[in-house]
């Protein structure tokens, strides 16, 4: 499993790979890349820990509210993005599993969290 290590107010992953048997193609975070998340309209700033066309880890700063909508769903937002609708697949206090559908938008947002995140001379996790 990845480790995470907090470097000042910044959660840092590290270069620690996790071998696992996925439909897709797992990069995980050698650099960090802020998103902001909004869960029932508070917006929580985290980093993205791994993403792949199917979803992403995402830590946080603080912990997170014990429920979220009763949908399940969150908005991610980036600057250089449209915000993204995700279904969260799975949550720990200070991170989330989330799961992306194969919108324009979706894919716009995976491809700059790869190209962000992601040391270009690395191959991805399977």
């Amino acid at each position: 499993m990845a480790q995470t290590a907090t470097a000042g107010s910044r959660s840092v992953v590290s270069a620690t790979r996790v071998h696992e048997h996925r439909e897709w193609p797992r990069y995980c975070a050698d650099r960090v890349l802020t998103l902001s998340v909004s869960l029932d309209g508070k917006a929580y700033l985290c980093t993205v820990a791994d993403v792949s066309l199917g979803g992403a880890r995402l830590i946080f700063e603080e912990d997170l509210p014990a429920v979220t909508g009763s949908d399940g769903r969150v908005e991610l937002r980036h600057p250089e993005a449209e915000a993204v609708i995700c279904e969260t697949i799975w949550r720990a206090p200070r991170e989330l599993g989330i799961q992306f559908d194969f919108s324009e938008e979706s894919l716009g947002l995976i491809s700059i969290c790869v190209r962000n995140i992601v040391d270009h001379d690395t191959q991805p996790d399977t």
